[in-house]
C-alpha cells in the first residue's frame, strides 16, 4: 500500500480538492483508503459522506479501531474514514504514533493499494501520526507570495517533523493550483519555488475549472465527470505523475 498525505499549513490551497480527486481517480486502479483528519470533514462531502459525531477518523485516538470508521462512498473502489466533528487534538498529551499502530496491528496495507490521507492546516499531531506512515507528501499551493511562503513553511515542517520521528519521506512534491498561464505572477511564482526547491519537487500545475468548486454542492470528484473538462484533465496528469514517483 501506498499512502499519501496532502498537506499545507495555509488555508485555501485546494487541498481537500486535490486529496477527493486524487483519491478518486486513484480508485479507478485499485482499492482506495481516504482518510479525512481535518475536522472540517470537507473531504468526506466531497466522496458522498458526512462527517460523525461520535465515530469517525479521529476516534482511534479514542481507543477505537480504524476499521470501525470505514464508510462506503460513491465510487466502488473507495472507502472513506470521515472527520470526527468537534475532536479537538490540542487536548490530548500524546497522541504519538496512533495511526502507525492502527496500520500495524489492523494490517491495513493488505486491503487497500493506496492511502490518502487530508490533513488539517495545522502543524499538530495529526499531521506528525499522517507523517509516520507515509511515502509521499503533496502540497498544494496557490501561485501568489503567501502561497510560496507557505510552500517554505511546510517543507520546513515536514523535515522536521521527519527528523523527530527518525524516518525519512521518501517523495515530497509541490502542486501548483488554480494555475494561469496567462498571468504573469504566477509564471514568477512558479520560477521562484523551481529556484527554491528544484524543478524534479513540482508536478504539472492543476488550472482554474469552475467545475472543481462546484464539486462539493454535488458530492462527486471532477474525475468521475464523463464529461472532459480542463480540471479532470490536469488531475488525471497529476496522478500519472504522482504513481511515476512513488
Amino acid at each position: 500500500m501506498k499512502t499519501i498525505v496532502i498537506s499545507n499549513r495555509k488555508g485555501g490551497s485546494a487541498k481537500t480538492t486535490t486529496a477527493v480527486n486524487l483519491a478518486s481517480e486513484l480508485a479507478k486502479k485499485g482499492s482506495v483508503l481516504l482518510i479525512d483528519f481535518d475536522t472540517q470533514g470537507h473531504a468526506s462531502m466531497g466522496v458522498g459522506c458526512q462527517l460523525s459525531e461520535e465515530c469517525g477518523a479521529h476516534s482511534i485516538f479514542l481507543g477505537k479501531t480504524l476499521s470501525e470508521t470505514f464508510k462506503p462512498t460513491i465510487h466502488d473502489g473507495l472507502t472513506v474514514s470521515s472527520a470526527l466533528e468537534f475532536f479537538d487534538v490540542y487536548e490530548y498529551a500524546d497522541l504519538r504514533g496512533v495511526l502507525k499502530s492502527r496500520f500495524k496491528h489492523e494490517k491495513i496495507a493488505e486491503f487497500f493499494d493506496y492511502c490518502i490521507i487530508d490533513t488539517p492546516p495545522t502543524f499538530d499531531a495529526l499531521l506528525k501520526n499522517s507523517l509516520e506512515v507515509c511515502d509521499a507528501v503533496v502540497i498544494p499551493f496557490q501561485p501568489h507570495h503567501l502561497g510560496v511562503v507557505a510552500v517554505g513553511q511546510m517543507m520546513r515542517a515536514i523535515y522536521q517533523s521527519a527528523t523527530q520521528i527518525g524516518r525519512d519521506i521518501a517523495e515530497i512534491g509541490i502542486l501548483p493550483v488554480m494555475y494561469n498561464p496567462h498571468i504573469n505572477e504566477h509564471k514568477l511564482m512558479l520560477e521562484k519555488v523551481k529556484k527554491s526547491f528544484g524543478e524534479n519537487k513540482l508536478f504539472s500545475p492543476i488550472g482554474v475549472d469552475i467545475k472543481l468548486a462546484k464539486m462539493f454542492e454535488s458530492a462527486s470528484p471532477v474525475v468521475l465527470n464523463p464529461k472532459r473538462s480542463k480540471g479532470l484533465r490536469d488531475y488525471q496528469k497529476f496522478t500519472s505523475e504522482l504513481l511515476e514517483r512513488i
